[in-house]
């Protein structure tokens, strides 16, 4: 039982099951093409000896006509095996190889004097395989008929069997053969791809596969696992890119942190030192929550598996919502927010509530401290009429222009951001939110002055 299953779950290599296919599709072919070649041969002798014992019969009717002795017709028409019966039936007249052997019966006899019969007869005495005939009827009612014996014919389809018997296993070893070197010659370019492929290690993903540049399947696979390097290769360098951008983020407030708590150990019985070095770690500890949670919601949305729970969403109470929760501090430093719905009747967004509000906290946070000037938030119909366009713009100096082609990108600040203690992920999650709920999102400079942020969602 043991070797039994061994041997079921045994992978043969793809040359040989290949080879096997094709072998077996072969042998099918070659069998069916040496049945076919047996049956037309063997109908071709017959076809053949019937022709020449329809020439015979008329040169044996001519005979009958001129002689009135059935004997001596039978002996002066040359044949090996014929017989004369009367018009009762009898047997008049017979070859001496048959005798008394009747090769008629009454009913073909009868059926003779209607229409020239042909049938076969075995076995007949004088041969192995019997003969085939022609009854014909001629005068007075008699009927005659001439055989010819059918050893002849089995010596010559015994020949054609030993003959395909011979060649046929032979052609079908040198296809096979043939095929096993053909598909060793195909896979050839695979084993080569799948070398090269295990020499690429995951230290550098740079290398790439050999293209045969034929256009054909082989080439078409190449070039993708080649895309499928370049894919993973970009994965991983972001991957390295986010965990040394993360460590450097973390150092610098864990430091903080630390000196903080140091600072607040050597205090000694200073109430207040130590209240004010404890409210700085906290204030250190919320920021390093805050950075783990950014981190957490784009390891989720890079897997796809960011939670939504998504409903109806009036726009207009989206929009005042966030403005009500950053008034606050926008009063706080002399600047006005705003919302505006410019969609006529208002309009339905259907998302997760919770997530569009983080989006527009963390452009509005970004508006607050590196903008300038009023805050202004727009909700206007997309091109398609099928999503809705968000816009939080400032008057502010806008995005520099180094940053505007990287503002989405984990970690991407500028210089006045890394002053001000930003964690460079605000936009990158609300990216990745934006994309969750299958929008899009666009930074960019107004043409007044000051930064315009875009992002899209369905309409419910």
């Amino acid at each position: 039982m043991r070797v039994r299953e061994r041997l079921r779950r045994r992978i043969w290599p793809l040359r040989l099951r290949l080879t096997v296919a094709f072998a077996s599709v072969i042998a099918l072919v070659l069998a069916a093409c040496g049945v076919l070649v047996y049956i037309e041969f063997a109908h071709f002798i017959d076809t053949r000896t019937d022709e020449e014992l329809r020439e015979r019969s008329v040169t044996f009717t001519s005979l009958a006509r001129s002689e009135v002795v059935p004997r001596r017709i039978v002996a002066l028409s040359g044949e090996s095996f014929a017989q004369i019966y009367d018009g009762r039936g009898r047997l008049v007249a017979s070859t001496r190889p048959l005798g008394t052997q009747r090769l008629l019966t009454p009913g073909q006899i009868a059926e003779a004097r209607r229409r020239p019969l042909l049938a076969e007869r075995r076995p007949t005495r004088p041969t192995d395989d019997g003969v085939r005939l022609r009854a014909f009827a001629i005068d007075d009612g008699a009927v005659a008929v001439i055989a010819e014996s059918r050893d002849d014919r089995e010596r010559e389809l015994n020949r054609l069997a030993t003959l395909l018997a011979l060649t046929l296993p032979g052609a079908l070893l040198l296809a096979s053969l043939t095929g096993y070197r053909v598909a060793g010659a195909a896979l050839a370019p695979v084993e080569r791809m799948r070398l090269r492929a295990a020499q690429i290690g995951d230290a550098d993903l740079s290398e790439r596969l050999g293209q045969p540049r034929t256009g054909d399947e082989l080439d078409r696979l190449a070039s993708t696992l080649n895309d499928l390097l370049a894919r993973l290769q970009g994965a991983l360098e972001r991957e390295r890119r986010i965990v040394s951008d993360a460590s450097h983020e973390l150092r610098t407030p864990i430091s903080v942190l630390r000196t903080r708590l140091d600072v607040a150990l050597r205090g000694g019985d200073d109430a207040a030192s130590l209240r004010v070095a404890l409210t700085e770690a906290r204030s250190d500890a919320a920021r390093l929550t805050r950075l783990a949670d950014d981190l957490l919601v784009l390891a989720r949305a890079d897997q796809g598996r960011l939670p939504l729970r998504r409903e109806p969403v009036e726009v207009q109470d989206l929009l005042e919502r966030a403005a009500d929760r950053h008034r606050a501090d926008v009063v706080g430093a002399g600047r006005t927010i705003g919302a505006v719905v410019d969609i006529e009747g208002g309009a339905v967004l259907f998302a997760d509530p919770d997530r569009v509000g983080q989006v527009l906290d963390n452009l509005i946070v970004n508006a607050i401290r590196y903008g300038d000037g009023a805050i202004t938030l727009t909700a206007r119909l997309a091109p398609g009429f099928d999503q809705v366009e968000l816009v939080v713009s400032d008057h502010g100096d806008g995005f520099p222009p180094g940053l505007l082609g990287r503002a989405f990108q984990r970690f991407s600040q500028g210089e006045a951001a890394r002053a001000l203690g930003g964690s460079g992920l605000g936009l990158t999650i609300a990216e990745a939110i934006v994309h969750a709920h299958g929008g899009s999102a666009t930074a960019g400079n107004a043409p007044g002055g000051g930064a315009a942020v875009r992002v899209t969602f369905p309409q419910a």
